[in-house]
């Protein structure tokens, strides 16, 4: 057996450069909403005590609001995953996870800005 310097079929794939625009495009909506909860967290971590320190500033309560609502959607999808979800239909599942969140949002939205004068 001789050695090979090159590469061979069985190596893997070289990973596209982090800056590949077409590697971007390339992630399925699954893929970005992993992304998005990943980040969703990371901006929940460095917001929450600016919060918890001053809750009376009102685009803060909002964004709070909202990154809290994606972050569960985006939980549930993952255990509902993990639970055996049909792979077929998670792209479905998505959408309609971001629907009722959205959906959730505005409505909590309303509560507050028609019964304790959230927004």
């Amino acid at each position: 057996m001789a050695f090979q310097s090159g590469p061979s079929a069985s190596s893997p794939p070289a990973r596209p450069s982090f800056w590949d625009i077409s590697a971007w495009r390339a992630m399925y909506p699954g893929m970005w909403a992993w992304v998005i909860q990943r980040l969703s967290a990371v901006v929940l971590l460095v917001l929450f005590p600016f919060h918890v320190v001053n809750p009376y500033i009102a685009w803060l309560r909002a964004v709070v609001l909202a990154l809290v609502i994606l972050h569960g959607m985006h939980g549930l999808k993952v255990i509902l995953t993990d639970f055996g979800f049909p792979a077929r239909h998670q792209r479905k599942l998505l959408w309609v996870l971001t629907a009722f969140g959205v959906a959730v949002f505005f409505w909590l939205g309303y509560l507050r800005k028609a019964y304790w004068g959230f927004f």
